[in-house]
């Protein structure tokens, strides 16, 4: 599975101390936080809540990917 963290959008939040994250296969799902990395660990546990509606293995796989985006994004932040 090949990471790519270019996929993983930051913006600024809804106030003025917050950062807004999503990936960039899932724009419907975001997640904010005090920092990037925190809005991005709040992200995948949005993106692993999204796998039990995934109906098909396509959708769950490419869920995975974002998923792994997003984590390698974290580990990166620290």
């Amino acid at each position: 599975m090949e990471i790519d963290l270019s996929r993983v959008i930051v913006t600024s939040g809804a106030t003025a101390h917050t950062t807004e994250v999503h990936h960039r296969d899932f724009s419907e799902i975001r997640a904010d936080g005090g920092s990037a990395k925190e809005a991005a660990a709040h992200l995948a546990n949005k993106l692993t809540l999204a796998l039990d509606t995934a109906l098909t293995d396509w959708r769950r796989e490419t869920i995975g990917r974002a998923i792994a985006d997003v984590e390698a994004f974290v580990k990166q932040a620290d």
